[in-house]
């Protein structure tokens, strides 16, 4: 009796030992998993794949997990003393979303719990720009919105840049989803202050096809219509809208006197009288600016019309005169802050007048004008007359010769009476970025009834 009892205590201690040891070579094996049994990645970044135990480990763990379709196997590695490790999985830009079937390896090192994992691999997000024309002003934050063509291709956690045309990055968001507008915010500086292009980019590729347009200015520096100068300089300015009868008459008074002026010319004028303007540039006169179609720019709502409207001249003045106009003088001395800042993006200051001799109207004969432009001129006056103003080439033939002679003083173009000033010009931008908003449509050189200078 006393020996089965023996046994049987035998036995029971056997047992526990088995029971005891048999977790501790369940744990000496540890069971690993996926994080996730899914996920998705913009093709051309990596991604990151996780993998856990269920404790940490004694040692490094190394699990070899296949990509099925590219037939690439990645090492994920779980670090001794860690629960989780990853390793990351490279991509390449693609067309369409691909998905990728990943397996972690059988080993006796470890026993898989969860082993499948799908990746989607989805193209590149398609960003655009919300408005055609952005604005900006000196000291504020101007928001720059874009909106997703493809929003479900913007995965959580993705990073986007704006950039400008220098390549300096203006603002730099983190967004979840591509849903909806998404803005940057651009603080303005003076140093920023002029034409910005404006491009997306998600890390090293660029997301968007059609560029923005900014114009960013610096509101304290006002339109100019009065040169602080020490020299004896005056500007006399014509406008040219519609018609061109007058050059032939004018540019010889300015040549007797050796005296050069400004000619703000309109696009319908480049266009209709583009022999009279090759004679005002051969002449060494400064071709300006003075729209395309001679509108009221503030009363031009759209951005897109504005734009046309001091774009096409500058195009025209390129491509038939060779000359960049670099001032701008708008209808009716009519502009707002967004015409400012679209001058300056387009490197032209905003030149309004001192003086306006009103010869373009038809109430005033020639001694109301020789009286109104005589009745002070110093140094620093601009001088607003139009080509085919009312006696025009009457007055200049009197006017040139009586500032040069009897005042002392000597016409100059806008250009270099700005600079007599220390005014600096707005910078020119080197893009094209503008010249998608020129006006080539086949109608636009009739001369609307009821044209008029002004």
């Amino acid at each position: 009796m006393r020996g089965k009892s023996l046994s049987l205590v035998l036995v029971l201690a056997l047992l526990g030992l088995f029971l005891f040891v048999l977790p501790a070579q369940a744990d000496a094996v540890p069971a690993v998993s996926f994080v996730k049994t899914g996920g998705s990645v913009t093709g051309g970044f990596p991604y990151t794949l996780s993998m856990k135990a269920k404790k940490p480990l004694d040692q490094d763990l190394d699990i070899p997990v296949l990509i099925q379709e590219t037939g690439e196997t990645v090492t994920v590695r779980i670090p001794a003393g860690a629960k989780e490790g990853s390793a990351e999985i490279a991509t390449q830009v693609v067309e369409k979303t691909t998905t990728w079937n990943l397996k972690a390896a059988e080993s006796a090192d470890y026993s898989i719990q969860t082993n499948k994992f799908t990746l989607k691999v989805t193209p590149l997000p398609q960003a655009e720009f919300y408005t055609s024309v952005s604005f900006g002003y000196a000291g504020k934050t101007s928001t720059i919105n874009i909106k997703f063509k493809n929003p479900n291709n913007v995965h959580r956690g993705s990073t986007f840049q704006l950039r400008d045309q220098e390549g300096n990055v203006l603002d730099e968001r983190t967004w979840n989803s591509g849903e909806g507008l998404h803005g940057f915010q651009v603080k303005v500086t003076p140093e920023i202050a002029s034409r910005r292009v404006f491009s997306v980019w998600m890390g090293d590729y660029k997301v968007n096809e059609k560029d923005g347009y900014g114009a960013f200015t610096d509101l304290s520096k006002k339109a100019v219509r009065f040169v602080e100068t020490d020299q004896p300089y005056v500007a006399v300015t014509l406008d040219c809208g519609w018609y061109g009868d007058q050059m032939p008459l004018v540019l010889p008074i300015l040549e007797e006197n050796n005296a050069k002026a400004t000619f703000f010319m309109t696009g319908f004028f480049l266009r209709t009288f583009t022999k009279e303007a090759i004679a005002a540039r051969d002449a060494g006169h400064e071709i300006g600016n003075h729209t395309n179609l001679h509108p009221k720019m503030a009363a031009q709502k759209k951005k897109i019309n504005r734009m046309s409207q001091l774009v096409t001249p500058n195009k025209n003045a390129k491509e038939l005169l060779g000359v960049t106009p670099r001032v701008f003088r708008p209808p009716y001395g009519d502009y707002d802050k967004e015409v400012m800042a679209l001058s300056r993006a387009e490197g032209m200051e905003i030149i309004i007048w001192t003086v306006d001799s009103h010869d373009w109207d038809r109430s005033y004969d020639y001694d109301k004008i020789w009286k109104r432009v005589t009745k002070e001129i110093k140094p620093g006056y601009i001088i607003l007359f139009h080509l085919n103003g009312t006696h025009t080439p009457a007055i200049l033939k009197e006017l040139i010769p009586y500032i040069q002679n009897d005042l002392g003083l000597k016409c100059v173009t806008v250009s270099e009476l700005l600079a007599s000033g220390g005014m600096e010009l707005p910078p020119l931008v080197d893009s094209d970025a503008s010249d998608a908003f020129a006006d080539d449509s086949p109608d636009q050189d009739v001369i609307p009834a009821g044209a008029q200078e002004g």
